[in-house]
């Protein structure tokens, strides 16, 4: 690999060597030195880790974006997991890609409710969006012990109200190279019955987790999260999407793995969207400011085939280490 590009990772599948790749061109072509990671303690160098981001604010596309990421981090709580060096140093990760992708809506949504409205309705053509009412980033809802007892959060939510006034919402997990995990939470038998509970399940589902083949992976707790909010708060109805490029190796596993037991009438409630049709339906709808940042997003993220082209001219290996 072209050493002005830095240190890539040999480890990667096809997809995430595109996309390390790919932030590592963008953080050539925003003038920042190659930093380590992918944690604050790591030695290794790599091409999609940036230094002293969160005082430069180079890892996110708005300076309001940074600006709130700052806040966040500042006024963080107990409960939340937001790992600040990753969020403003770790071009790759999905956490400062989420930040770089709602916040622009909520900003809009202050000014111009209608508009975000409609972008959002075109974008979940089958929900009864009628009018957005809040998007929010890194959502624990607290107590904790009214929903899930656990530290699961929301990597993104859209509140919205249908034409009668029933209050909805939209979970959104997002990943740009991370997968779901495949790992079951521990001490998580209350967890399962909660999922239970919930009613959306089919009774080989509920034998089957009962008797631990099926597990409490990530994907089954973000979903209970979404379910118990709407539980809680009495909302009318909910949805979990999955947001990912789409390429991802394993988002469509990871939604068929939950899908698979849900009951045929709730199947509407578990989906995945692609970035690119995320970000292309708000560059069609948004007003040109907020569409150009949505055309700088899917440049930054999703031009995979200029990765693919300089791949092809560097056959040659890389650095043998993890990230």
């Amino acid at each position: 690999m072209d050493n002005k590009y830095g240190e890539q990772c040999s480890s990667d599948n096809a997809f995430t060597r595109k996309a390390r790749l790919l932030q590592s061109m963008y953080r050539v072509e925003i003038g920042e030195e190659e930093g380590v990671g992918p944690t604050r303690y790591s030695q290794h160098h790599y091409g999609n880790m940036i230094s002293g981001g969160e005082v430069s604010g180079k890892n996110f596309l708005l300076r309001e974006t940074f600006e709130y990421a700052k806040e966040r981090v500042s006024n963080k709580k107990d409960t939340e997991t937001i790992d600040d060096f990753r969020l403003f140093n770790n071009l790759l990760s999905s956490m400062p890609m989420a930040f770089n992708l709602f916040h622009p809506l909520m900003l809009l949504l202050k000014h111009d409710p209608a508009m975000v409205t409609l972008a959002v309705r075109s974008v979940f053509k089958n929900l009864p969006v009628f009018e957005v009412t809040e998007i929010g980033l890194e959502f624990i809802p607290l107590p904790i012990e009214k929903y899930t007892k656990d530290r699961s959060a929301m990597d993104a939510y859209i509140k919205f109200l249908d034409n009668k006034g029933g209050r909805h919402l939209i979970a959104v997990e997002t990943k740009y190279t991370d997968e779901l995990g495949v790992n079951e939470a521990s001490h998580c038998e209350e967890q399962k019955q909660m999922l239970i509970d919930t009613g959306l399940f089919d009774s080989e589902f509920e034998e089957l987790l009962l008797e631990g083949k099926v597990k409490l992976t990530q994907v089954y707790r973000n979903f209970l999260l979404t379910e118990r909010y709407r539980i809680v708060e009495g909302l009318k109805d909910s949805f979990s999407v999955v947001l990912s490029p789409k390429d991802h190796p394993s988002t469509g596993e990871e939604i068929k793995s939950v899908a698979r037991y849900l009951k045929p009438e709730y199947a509407y409630k578990l989906r995945a969207v692609t970035l690119e049709d995320f970000a292309d339906t708000m560059i069609q709808y948004l007003p040109e400011y907020y569409a150009r940042i949505y055309e700088r997003f899917k440049e930054r993220y999703l031009d995979f085939d200029n990765a693919v082209l300089i791949l092809l001219q560097n056959q040659k290996p890389i650095a043998n280490t993890n990230s």
